[in-house]
Formats: C-alpha cells, structure tokens, sequence
C-alpha cells in the first residue's frame, strides 16, 4: 500500500497493511533545541536532518492554497537588543524571540491587527478577494501524488482570535455579529474558489484546518456560539469535500477538546488532531465511545517521554494504542512537540513500541539502533 492508499483504509475504518506514525500538521516532532541537546548529549546521528524520515512518520501531501491577505501588510522589525525584537504590522504590536521562527516561544501581543467593521471593510475585504489579479492559482503535481493530497480550509474562530485579539472578537460576537458573519463568509468564498480549481485536477483526500480554540478547561466560546458563527461554515466546506470524494476534514485544536469535537461533528467535520492528554485534557476513549465514527489523531502524551528509562513511554504507548487500533479510525501521534527536557531514549522506545504494534516496517531510527 501506498501511503495514501493506507490512509483512505485507516480512516475508512478498514484494515490497511500496518497503521503509520502521523505526521499531522502544525504537529512536528521536535523542537530545534530538543535535536541539538539530543545530538549534544544522547547520541542523536547528526546526518539525520529529517526528523520525519528518521522516524519513519507519513503525511499528507500538501497543496498550498493563495488565500492569505493579498497584498500583504509590510511588517516592520525593530531590535530591542535584548534577545528580542518588536514587530508591527497594520495595527499590531507584538513582542518575541529575535529568532523565534526556529525556537519557537508564544509572542506577547500589545495590540492586534485589526479592530472593527472599518478595518474590515478598508483593509481586510478588499485582501480577501478571490478575484485579484496577483492572486495566482496553486502549484498541482502532474501525477496523483502517493500521499493523501490535502489543502487548507479557512479558521473561523481561530484566525480572528489572531487579527482581532480574544477580548475584542467576544466583544465583536455580541456587538456586531454581522462582521463575524461577513469575515467568514469572505473567507469562505476565498477557500472555495481556490480549492474548486484544485479539485478539478486533481483528487483532494483531505482538507484541513485549525481553531485552537480550547483550552485545559475546554472550549473558549460556547457551543452554542460556535453554532453560530462557525457551524455553518464548517458546513459548507464540509458539503464541498463530500461533493469532490474528499475522505475527511480534519481540525487541528490545542486544549481539551472533549467538547468541541461534538461541535466538528454536528458541522459535518469527522476528524481532529492532536487531542493533547495532559495539559489539554482530552481523553481519547471518551471520543471513542462517544462519536465512534470520528476519526482520532493522537491523543499520545510527549511528557511521558521525560523519564530517560522509557518506562513511562512505554506504558503510554501500551495503554491506549492497542485498544486504539482495535476499533479503527486512528493515527497515532503525540500531541506536539517535543521539548527539549524531553529524553531521546524515551521516545526511541516510544516510537519503536508504537512501531511493533502498529505491524510497521523498519524505520531508520531502528536501523541506527538503541541510543
């Protein structure tokens, strides 16, 4: 089997030839820093520079839509000479790590890009047309690749927490829901002209988002507002990947997602990732036997990689992957990734228990060996 062919069984509920490591995006394996102590300290081979191929993970194909802010704003940087540097952009502020696209720290937001209705109509309207002459049309491979070819769909709530800041999209919910209304369906029409051209091309397998719009205690906007405001959405895109044989729409969301994925489903999407464990909250099974036709990615505790003797990892891996594969419908992944405290021996021993339940072939961090 091919990796898509694997794929399309697994989330099919099918039994493909042996369950694959997921790679899911946003996801990673390993922070830069957790590599370097690792090649520093415990062996890590220094050829590898692949964490994907090292670990013998599988992925989706990605075909990059144009739907960003077109033209884009200029971003201005500015040295704080204390390891840090101040970025503005239209209206925003932010603070962070002179290097933090390669160490990557949470920014400190002072103020956000946009504010209201004005913003949206003189500066974000016009950016999001799907008609704009330097928008362009995505870069398609001549063959059906053999990865689940995947495209992106529009954040609904994730995105505009982004731009407009928490406080004030809350505000904007109940001030102004029309806005709301107005930037998703714009994003919306955007996604849909982009990935329609695609879709005539080639198969699209998958199409996937994020929200990240939970927390440790749960969602942070009611249920009832994520009907709302991004049910019907979710909804539309949802209708256009049945309509193309798209096999899932698949939503990225931190935090504990016990509650939002009963969202997902009601809006016709039928997978998530990453289902974080500890700090997040979620628990796997309680999915499992509460939507078992949704389709689970993760849900794999990277802490449990912290003790060096692999125990920890281990029974990790050999309490929940087992039963996991048993009723079908999941990838196994951890939920992000690793930090640097996190041991190169654990997660050898980790991704190689994973490996032998999952019936997998050799990867080349076996074929290097223990560390």
């Amino acid at each position: 089997m091919t990796t898509r062919e694997r794929f399309l069984a697994i989330v099919n509920f099918e039994r493909p030839d042996y369950v694959p490591y997921w790679y899911a995006p946003g996801i990673g394996i390993a922070h830069i820093e957790t590599v370097a102590r690792w090649q520093a300290e415990e062996g890590y081979p220094s050829d590898y520079e692949s964490l994907v191929e090292f670990w013998g993970a599988e992925a989706y194909h990605t075909i990059g839509l144009h739907t960003g802010y077109l033209p884009g704003f200029e971003v201005e940087r500015t040295d704080l000479g204390d390891g840090y540097v101040q970025i503005r952009q239209h209206k925003s502020v932010t603070r962070e790590l002179i290097d933090n696209a390669h160490t990557y720290t949470m920014p400190q937001y002072a103020t956000y890009m946009f504010e209201d209705r004005e913003d949206f109509e003189e500066h974000m309207r016009p950016r999001l047309d799907p008609t704009h002459p330097d928008r362009g049309r995505p870069a398609i491979p001549e063959t059906q690749p053999d990865q689940p070819v995947m495209v992106s769909c529009p954040s609904y709530w994730g995105r505009m927490r982004s731009d407009f800041g928490t406080e004030q999209v809350g505000y904007l919910m109940q001030d102004d829901p029309a806005l709301i209304h107005e930037i998703n369906r714009a994003t919306t029409d955007l996604f849909l002209d982009q990935a329609s051209w695609v879709a005539e091309r080639i198969q699209i397998d998958a199409v996937t988002g994020w929200e990240d719009m939970c927390y440790r205690g749960g969602m942070l906007i009611s249920p009832d507002a994520f009907a709302e405001f991004c049910e019907p959405y979710y909804r539309e895109v949802s209708d256009f990947a049945r309509r193309i044989g798209a096999a899932v729409v698949d939503i990225d969301c931190d935090g504990d997602v016990s509650e939002f994925v009963h969202c997902l489903w009601k809006s016709g999407v039928n997978m998530c990732h990453a289902f974080e464990p500890t700090h997040g909250g979620s628990d796997i099974f309680r999915t499992r036997r509460e939507l078992p036709e949704f389709i689970i990615v993760g849900g794999l505790d990277k802490h449990s990689t912290v003790d060096p003797t692999g125990e920890t990892a281990l029974a990790e891996v050999n309490s929940k992957v087992p039963a996991m594969l048993e009723h079908g419908g999941y990838l196994p992944s951890i939920d992000h990734g690793l930090p640097p405290h996190c041991s190169y021996s654990a997660f050898w021993e980790f991704m190689n228990r994973i490996r032998e339940i999952c019936d997998a072939p050799e990867a080349p961090f076996q074929e290097a060996g223990r560390p």
